[in-house]
């Protein structure tokens, strides 16, 4: 009988720490701006892969560019937007990839002629040497992703792709390399932050960032770093819809 009432507890804290778990999981979404199945930015076509991001830059006839590569394997919402603009897996030649988990490297091997980019710092967790975030990752077997990175990108960097200038900003604290890119007017933050259905940024869950304090320090570094900063007029996030306010709210959240 005694055994049989252990049983039970052990039973009740087992459910307790799952519905704790996805109580962590499922409040941070509920708050985000919710992504629409495909967005317009400007020439740079922003689709919803499952429940994230990834962006489509055509560049010029037959090369196109991708910002994160989604977590469907098949690469679907991504293939049909390159399809739109008669574009196919060989024009991809870069992806450029804000942080390196599986739900944003998902299509990479489908585009065999991209250079893969990410901040040298995220080089591990791209290839899958380091899961690179926070408690619930931390559990989680290590398995090697068979991406490479080929072009290792550094804080401060400028390049050009396309008719575009990338600048390269390093932003550690969801993951050890995580990285902001400004590409024409689009400021893509990938997952170190989301928008608040208030209109405001969000630092991103403290169950999937390798540092919270560290991710915050990061945004308010970037705000002050990118004040005034009139080329961006939109700020793009993995997991949430735009911001049309250009810096204001990196500004906003710097100051608090």
């Amino acid at each position: 009988m005694l055994a049989l009432e252990i049983l039970g507890v052990v039973a009740l804290v087992l459910v307790a720490l799952i519905l704790a778990v996805a109580a962590t999981i499922v409040i941070p979404h509920l708050k985000r701006r919710p992504l629409a199945a495909r967005a317009d930015l400007d020439g740079m076509y922003l689709v919803k892969d499952l429940m994230v991001s990834a962006c489509v830059i055509p560049l010029r006839e037959h090369e196109a560019a991708l910002v994160d590569a989604g977590m469907d394997k098949s690469g679907a919402a991504i293939l049909a937007e390159l399809g739109r603009h008669n574009l196919g897996p060989g024009d991809v030649n870069a992806i450029l990839l804000t942080h390196g988990h599986h739900d944003h490297a998902g299509a990479v091997p489908l585009f065999p002629n991209a250079q893969v980019m990410a901040l040298a710092a995220e080089t591990d967790v791209v290839e899958g040497r380091s899961g690179g975030g926070g408690p619930l990752l931390r559990v989680l077997p290590l398995r090697t992703t068979g991406v490479r990175v080929s072009r290792a990108l550094h804080d401060g960097e400028t390049f050009p792709l396309g008719p575009y200038q990338v600048r390269v900003f390093a932003i550690p604290g969801h993951t050890p390399g995580s990285a902001a890119y400004a590409i024409g007017p689009n400021l893509f933050l990938g997952d170190s932050a989301d928008a608040g259905r208030n209109g405001r940024i969000q630092a991103s869950p403290w169950i999937f960032s390798q540092s919270t304090a560290q991710n915050r320090a990061s945004l308010s570094g970037l705000g002050r770093r990118l004040a005034g900063d009139a080329a961006i007029r939109r700020l793009v996030f993995g997991h949430s819809a735009p911001l049309e306010d250009g810096v204001a709210p990196l500004e906003e959240f710097a100051r608090h």
